[in-house]
């Protein structure tokens, strides 16, 4: 007797998931090299110069090598984006999976709040007010509300998401052409933004230490969810003999977990850092900032 269609259990898509993976372990070691960057490096080398301690000169040098060669270079200003990019897409096509979107899309809004109440308690500087989280949350649920019009019919929100995906896309690059360098800026208002960078001009000014604004990654989030329901009709992989064998394992299990592991990583990463700092460069001393 074969199993009714309510047992049988839907197989993933690994290479949906082994991308989003690989995506979250480059977040994940971006936002470690950047509390080293940022916050640790700093924090360690001046409690080793303050104490005289011998390490002093050896944290100076991490902490300026971790800064030059990774923070401010330009690999990594090429990479990150393009890094968000294809998550913006894995997430769109992932509208055609999901049972419920809307249930998902209030889901990422709340964890968005969450993640703007806590970091706002760490100071100015560390305040998340518009980073990937809110910025998924708008997709979303924009993307339930074109669906919703459409009266849930998954090809049309697809060709309607995706044609206001490229139009959001390429007016973002249009006016980033127009406001190029940071030299201007669409208004004077910091209030807009979220909306994108070339409203306000110099993304290190603004008022938030993730920013991933609607233009152009909302743009992109509904070009990734127009492509869903024709690449993955079946809701099958497209590479099937590719993903055999379970080789891609160790990176695809990142990509299933990876709502919980942009909610918690900063916060294991901070305990581990804290403890290296307690245990090796600054004994009996939680040096954090």
């Amino acid at each position: 007797m074969s199993e009714s269609p309510a047992k049988i259990k839907r197989e993933r898509v690994w290479e949906l998931d082994f991308i989003r993976g690989f995506c979250v372990l480059l977040m994940v070691f971006d936002h470690f090299m950047f509390d080293i960057a940022g916050i640790y490096g700093k924090a360690w080398y001046e409690y080793a110069a303050d104490s005289g301690a011998s390490n002093a000169q050896f944290l100076y040098d991490f902490w300026q090598s971790a800064r030059n060669y990774f923070f401010y270079s330009g690999l990594r200003e090429v990479v990150e984006p393009f890094v968000v990019i294809v998550f913006c897409i894995v997430c769109g096509i992932s509208c055609s999976f999901s049972k419920n979107n809307l249930k998902r899309g209030i889901e990422v809004l709340i964890c968005a709040i969450l993640i703007f109440a806590v970091t706002s308690f760490l100071g100015e500087d560390m305040t998340i007010r518009f980073g990937v989280f809110q910025m998924f949350a708008v997709a979303i649920l924009s993307w339930c509300i074109i669906y919703y019009s459409c009266k849930r019919d998954m090809k049309k929100t697809a060709i309607v998401a995706g044609i206001l995906g490229l139009i959001i896309v390429i007016i973002n690059y249009i006016l980033m052409s127009i406001y190029n360098n940071n030299n201007h800026a669409f208004t004077t208002d910091s209030n807009w933004y979220f909306i994108g960078q070339f409203m306000v001009g110099d993304s290190k000014s603004l008022p938030t230490a993730d920013y991933q604004p609607i233009f152009p990654y909302v743009g992109f989030m509904f070009i990734g969810s127009a492509l869903g329901p024709f690449l993955y009709k079946n809701k099958k992989s497209l590479i099937p003999w590719l993903g055999k064998y379970d080789w891609h394992a160790p990176i695809s299990l990142w990509g299933k977990i990876a709502l919980w592991v942009y909610i918690s990583h900063q916060v294991v990463i901070a305990i581990l850092l804290s403890i290296i700092s307690y245990l090796f460069l600054c004994p009996s001393s939680f040096v954090i900032i």
